[in-house]
């Protein structure tokens, strides 16, 4: 694949102006040119790691000198390219979630395996709720980094279903953990009988869940587990535990994974 022309063209599908998309084509032949200086000249994608994005962050100020503004505008654009690999299925996650901005205070790693382990404890309590089939099922697919919009948009029909460990979003087909698969599985026991096209059913139109109903579950579902996490800590959790090699505690096993 020619990442520069295709990343071009994700990025017009996107309505972004020309003027953006030469500033973002730059910094990633810029990033290319680094990877290869530093004897990775096979595999750029797979040097796409938190910590290969802190080195090249850490070499745009000291190196080469560039003010933290432009060095800002450059981790956007490489952002953006990770966000496109996602939505190829190139990546499963975008390594940038986890690259401070200059200016901003980086989490620790404490604090990461504190919300991770938050996020394992919103789990657990969600698992033994038999009832309430959607919101777990809600929970999984976000801990399988699903966005909110992608959670709104899903379609009964086009959805999961229970012979495969695939969920396609258009484009993207993201591979589903196993607490995942089992939430879904439950679910697919009520959902038949339940109104509208869509996957998650909720008060919005047809029958969907509004983006706002789901900040507003994942809140609720915080508090009765004693927590403070949102849609974000989610999101992150399960990217967070391959990079660190975080480990459950106090929770089971078999959700943690």
């Amino acid at each position: 694949m020619n990442y520069k022309v295709c990343f071009a063209a994700y990025l017009r599908r996107q309505d972004r102006r020309e003027s953006t998309i030469k500033s973002y084509s730059h910094a990633l032949v810029e990033f290319c040119k680094y990877c290869g200086s530093q004897g990775k000249r096979n595999g750029i994608v797979r040097q796409m790691t938190p910590a290969w994005m802190e080195s090249y962050k850490r070499h745009l100020l000291g190196n080469k000198g560039l003010r933290p503004s432009t060095v800002n505008q450059r981790l956007s654009a490489l952002s953006a390219f990770g966000r496109f690999l996602v939505a190829k299925s190139i990546l499963n996650h975008n390594p940038f979630d986890l690259v401070a901005r200059v200016g901003r205070k980086p989490l620790s790693s404490e604090e990461l395996h504190n919300s991770w382990d938050s996020v394992q404890r919103l789990r657990a309590e969600v698992h033994k709720d038999v009832i309430n089939v959607r919101d777990r099922a809600l929970v999984e697919l976000l801990y399988a980094d699903l966005s909110v919009r992608e959670l709104c948009s899903l379609r009964y029909e086009e959805g999961w279903s229970s012979d495969n460990e695939i969920i396609q979003i258009g484009d993207r087909k993201v591979t589903l953990h196993a607490r995942a698969c089992l939430a879904l599985e439950h679910y697919g026991i009520l959902r038949p009988i339940l109104k509208g096209d869509y996957l998650l059913v909720g008060s919005g139109p047809g029958w969907s869940m509004k983006p706002g109903q789901i900040y507003a579950t994942v809140r609720k579902l915080a508090r009765m587990a004693g927590v403070s996490i949102g849609v974000k800590d989610l999101r992150l959790a399960r990217y967070v535990g391959e990079v660190y090699g975080f480990e459950p505690a106090a929770i089971p096993a078999a959700v943690a994974a």
